[in-house]
C-alpha cells in the first residue's frame, strides 16, 4: 500500500455513502517539549472493487497515516472498509453488527494490545468497545455499497520501540470478512525526541523492512546456514486424508519434533470456510512426513505444482512437481506458484485466483544453497511476495498459505500467529 494523502474522491464517496467524517483528532503530546509527535500521508483506497458477493463481505477502502508519538502520547486513527456483500450491516444486532477486532501476527487474532482496549483484561482504556475489539460501525446502517468510516484511539506505551496494531473487520457473532493484512505501525520516540533503537534480531529472526523493485515490505525472516540446521517437513495425519483431516497448532509440530522454529505449510481446507464442508483440513499437496519417512498425498507428485524438497543440507526445487526424478528426500512440500526461481522472479500471474493477487498476510519458503529462508510477508500479493524474497537473497522460493493460517515460531515462541491449526508444517531442529 503505498503512502499517499487520502484524495478528494475517497472523502467524496464517504459522504455519498452517508458517513459524516469527523476530523481526525491531532496526536496528543504526553513527554518533554522537546518530544514532537507527527503523523504520516494516508494510504488510499484501491482503484476498483468487487461489489455484491453473496453475504458479508469487506474491501478495505484507506486509511490515515502511521503515527510517530511520544510515550504515553495518543492518536486518532481512521480506516475505511466497503461493503462488498450482498448483506447489510446492523449496529447493536448481534450477528449483523461490524467491528473491528485485535488480529495477527500483532497481537494475535482477539488479544490484548499494548496500544489501546477498554481498561479491561489488563489493556489500556482508550475507550476501545472492548479489550480486542478495537472500533464498532459509526452508522446504524451500512449497505451494499456503502463505506464504513471506523475511528479508534491509539495510546503509546511508556517504553519507546517500534509497534504493529493488526485488525480485521468482523460481523460479530457470524463470521470474520476478508483480512487484507491492515494494520498501524506505531513509532515511540524516545522522551527527547530521537528515534527508538531498532528491533534487535536475535535467534536467526528478524522483522525487516524490505525494499524491492515494487515497493517496500514488512517481512518476518527466519535465517539460517543449512549446515546448521535439519529441514524436517511434518504432517498431523499418518495417511492420505480426504476429509475430517488431523491438524494442530505450529507450537505442537515444534515441541513434539524438538525443534527450535517452524512455520506453517500447504494450503488447505480449513473449518471456517463454507466450501470446505466435506473436506475439512485435507490438502491437495504432496508432504513427506519427514518422521515417518514416506509422502502424504504422494499421488500429487505428477501435479503441476511446484516442490522444494532436501537430501540432507543439500536442497532442490522443481518448478513443476511432475518433473521431480523420484530421488531420495528428508524434507519436501509442495505446493504453488514458484516465486524465484534460478534467481529471477517468476510472474505466475495467469496461475493466481484473484485472491493471491490481493495484498494480505503470505507465507514463502526459500533457498539460496547456503541458506534457508522462512518469511511471512504482511500486506502483499503473492507477486509482491515474490520480490521480497529475491530481495532476502532467495535464488530458490516457494509460495505458502497465509492470511489466517500464517504462523511462525522461534526462540520459545510465535512471532507470528497461532493461527488455525494445520495439517502440515515446516520445522527446523539444530543438533
Amino acid at each position: 500500500m503505498g503512502r499517499r494523502v487520502l484524495g478528494q474522491g475517497l472523502a467524496a464517496l464517504l459522504i455519498a455513502a452517508g458517513l459524516q467524517l469527523g476530523p481526525i483528532t491531532p496526536a496528543k503530546q504526553a513527554a518533554a517539549a522537546t518530544c514532537t509527535a507527527s503523523t504520516g500521508p494516508g494510504i488510499p483506497a484501491p482503484a476498483s472493487l468487487p461489489a455484491g458477493v453473496s453475504g458479508f463481505h469487506a474491501q478495505w477502502y484507506g486509511q490515515s497515516g502511521y503515527p510517530t508519538l511520544c510515550p504515553g502520547g495518543r492518536s486518532t486513527a481512521t480506516v475505511a472498509y466497503y461493503n462488498s456483500g450482498s448483506l447489510g450491516w446492523v449496529s447493536g444486532k448481534m450477528g449483523e453488527v461490524a467491528y473491528l477486532g485485535t488480529w495477527g501476527p500483532e497481537p494475535g487474532q482477539d488479544q490484548i494490545s499494548p496500544l489501546g482496549g477498554n481498561g479491561l483484561a489488563g489493556s489500556v482504556n482508550t475507550s476501545w468497545p472492548s479489550y480486542n475489539r478495537i472500533a464498532i460501525q459509526p452508522a446504524a446502517y451500512v449497505g451494499p455499497g456503502q463505506v464504513s468510516w471506523f475511528q479508534f484511539t491509539i495510546q503509546a506505551p511508556l517504553v519507546p520501540g517500534t509497534y504493529r496494531l493488526y485488525l480485521r473487520p468482523l460481523i460479530e457473532g457470524a463470521t470474520w470478512l476478508e483480512d487484507f493484512g491492515v494494520f498501524w505501525l506505531v513509532t515511540v520516540l524516545n522522551p527527547d525526541g530521537t528515534p527508538p533503537a531498532p528491533p534487535a534480531a536475535g535467534l536467526g529472526y528478524g522483522l525487516q523492512s524490505v525494499n524491492t523493485p515494487v515497493g517496500t515490505f514488512n517481512a518476518h525472516v527466519i535465517k539460517e546456514r543449512l549446515t546448521d540446521v535439519t529441514v524436517r517437513t511434518l504432517t498431523a495425519t499418518t495417511t492420505d486424508c480426504p476429509s475430517g483431516c488431523a491438524a494442530k497448532p505450529l507450537d505442537q509440530y515444534v515441541s513434539e519434533s524438538g525443534a527450535y522454529a517452524a512455520i506453517h505449510g500447504t494450503y488447505f481446507c480449513p473449518p471456517d470456510y463454507a466450501p470446505c464442508a466435506g473436506k475439512v483440513n485435507s490438502f491437495d499437496y504432496a508432504v513427506w512426513n519427514s518422521a515417518l519417512g514416506r509422502w502424504i498425498n504422494g499421488g500429487s507428485l505428477v501435479g503441476m505444482n511446484s516442490l522444494l524438497a532436501f537430501s540432507g543440507k543439500t536442497p532442490r526445487f522443481y518448478q513443476r512437481m511432475n518433473s521431480y526424478d523420484r530421488s531420495p528426500v528428508t524434507a519436501a512440500i509442495s505446493n504453488y506458484p514458484t516465486l524465484v526461481l534460478n534467481g529471477n522472479v517468476i510472474d505466475s500471474s495467469a496461475e493466481q485466483s484473484a485472491g493471491q493477487m490481493q495484498r494480505g498476510t503470505r507465507g514463502a519458503i526459500g533457498t539460496d544453497g547456503t541458506y534457508i529462508y522462512l518469511v511471512i510477508v504482511t500486506s502483499a500479493s503473492v507477486n509482491e511476495t515474490a520480490y521480497v524474497m529475491r530481495s532476502l537473497g532467495a535464488t530458490s522460493a516457494l509460495n505458502l498459505d497465509g492470511g489466517g493460517s500464517a504462523a511462525m515460531w522461534i526462540g520459545g515462541g510465535y512471532k507470528v500467529g497461532p493461527g488455525r491449526q494445520l495439517p502440515n508444517a515446516v520445522v527446523l531442529t539444530k543438533p
